[in-house]
């Protein structure tokens, strides 16, 4: 009975906090297909860029104070209540954001728009920081939520800022093909969205202290824990999104933004193992620092579970590949080749949730920065010797080789502090079972060849997985008459 509960609890968590990112996998799945109908490869291509560059702009903006908040919500510096702490960040995440903006859009705005979009535009670079603003300011109020356990609105919101950014740039690129209009219409549009929620959330950021009086003060006394946190955290976020938007300059640089957008659009097949991976993380990262001591064998058992689901998660995508490619605009077509090897990136940082967790465990971040910092390194290396000859097939190669060297080093480092790996044989032959069918699209075309490689990979893994798979469909139908009767 108790196992029965723990396995209905732990579905539950993971369904309960995939709701915004399943609802934005299918606003975001739809939006690529009609994206890619109405607007050209070198217009998504600088979309695409925009919208990386401003992830990497925030996190340098923000200086890891997002993930500071979530530490530090419960438990806001000396003397300073929930509300304060709030409205501290969001004034000083504006005004560093306005003084930044500022000076690169007026003083420096043609060394930073070469090195970001190649050429030389100050209106697109004002854009820009803009809409770094807004995400940066959102992201703090979306924590609110999602810290005060206010789900509905949590997710509410989650949908309504993602969302809009897909359905803005569809609207303007009905109208026009110039992406630097579309990029504005849905900055403005983003900058509407924050209006509002400054405006509903305006109770949660009015500065009332511990005493019940309003104290409008950005004194930062008993801050110090605050942003040593935030600081020692900030350098990972740095590297991660840097590695993202590195990557796609050297490819604009190499091949034009036309062959970025080519690239791209294989982000929505990411999306899928995004979605999946943004609800399980949330949940699973809350279950392993609190159960980590009592529940070793049950998370240790979890490895063994995601591995087997994305073997044939990704087998499953591989074989209806040109079904969804139906749907895609003929110009991106191109991409099929290579939709396979950047799904691994997505595919490992899935299976990673369930080996990694030993470095937070031990408070040994900075192992996790490490295996970043080489990340990126192989990533940028690997563009440089593989864009030339192999054009956007070898940047997909260099992207999944990088995805490969940090799920082996996060992996290794963290197992030394806490094992979740039972068989280090069947994890390492499952990793192998999903790279080779990732890969094996890439130089063979005839989809039949594909479908039988892919098949006969999956027999080898129910042979091999064969006790997991058994345990899996016997806790899938538990959970199934557990809800079956809860209904009745």
């Amino acid at each position: 009975m108790i196992k029965k509960k723990n396995t209905e609890s732990v579905l539950d968590g993971i369904l309960k906090y995939s709701i915004s990112t399943w609802i934005n996998l299918v606003v975001g799945f739809l939006s690529v297909i009609i994206t890619t109908r109405i607007l050209a490869p070198d217009a998504y291509g600088y979309v695409t860029l925009f919208l990386s560059a401003a992830s990497f702009l925030m996190y340098i903006l923000t200086f890891g104070m997002d993930g500071a908040y979530i530490r530090f919500y419960n438990e806001p510096p000396q003397d300073n209540s929930k509300s304060q702490l709030l409205y501290k960040l969001v004034a000083f995440s504006t005004i560093i954001c306005l003084i930044a903006g500022g000076i690169v859009t007026v003083c420096a705005f043609r060394p930073f728009s070469f090195f970001v979009f190649g050429y030389d535009d100050q209106f697109l670079v004002g854009i820009l920081f803009l809409y770094t603003f807004c995400q940066a300011i959102l992201r703090l109020l979306n924590i609110s939520f999602r810290m005060g356990f206010k789900t509905k609105q949590y997710n509410i919101q989650n949908i309504l800022i993602n969302c809009s950014a897909r359905m803005l740039i569809i609207f303007s690129a009905l109208f026009t093909g110039n992406h630097k209009y579309i990029l504005a219409v849905m900055s403005i549009g983003i900058f509407v969205i924050l209006l509002f929620y400054l405006y509903k959330q305006r109770n949660e950021i009015y500065p009332v202290n511990c005493k019940g009086v309003a104290d409008y003060s950005l004194s930062l006394k008993g801050y110090a824990d605050f942003f040593r946190f935030a600081v020692f955290s900030a350098p990972t976020y740095f590297v991660a999104y840097f590695n993202t938007f590195i990557s796609q300059r050297i490819i604009r640089n190499s091949i034009g933004a036309y062959g970025l957008g080519i690239y791209s659009s294989c982000g929505m097949f990411g999306t899928i193992f995004g979605a999946v991976q943004g609800g399980f993380a949330t949940y699973w990262s809350a279950y392993i620092y609190k159960n980590h001591s009592d529940s070793k064998e049950k998370i240790a058992r979890m490895h063994d579970y995601i591995l087997v689901f994305t073997i044939f998660s990704i087998s499953g995508l591989i074989i209806m590949r040109d079904i969804v490619y139906l749907m895609i605009g003929k110009e991106y077509h191109s991409s099929k080749t290579i939709f396979s090897v950047l799904l691994i990136s997505s595919a490992l940082n899935f299976i990673r949730e369930t080996t990694d967790k030993g470095i937070a465990i031990a408070k040994k971040n900075e192992f996790t920065l490490i295996s970043h910092v080489a990340s990126v390194l192989v990533n940028i290396i690997g563009c440089f010797l593989l864009i030339k000859p192999f054009g956007i097939t070898g940047a997909a190669y260099a992207n999944g080789i990088s995805a490969i060297v940090l799920y082996v080093l996060m992996t290794v480092f963290a197992q030394k502090y806490y094992k979740t790996i039972t068989s280090v044989k069947k994890s390492v032959l499952g990793v192998a079972f999903i790279v080779l069918i990732m890969v094996f699209p890439s130089f063979v075309f005839d989809l039949k060849l594909i479908i039988g490689f892919v098949l006969s990979v999956d027999l080898l893994s129910l042979l091999f997985f064969y006790k997991e798979v058994k345990e899996m469909i016997k806790m899938m139908m538990s959970y199934m008459l557990i809800k079956k009767k809860n209904l009745q």
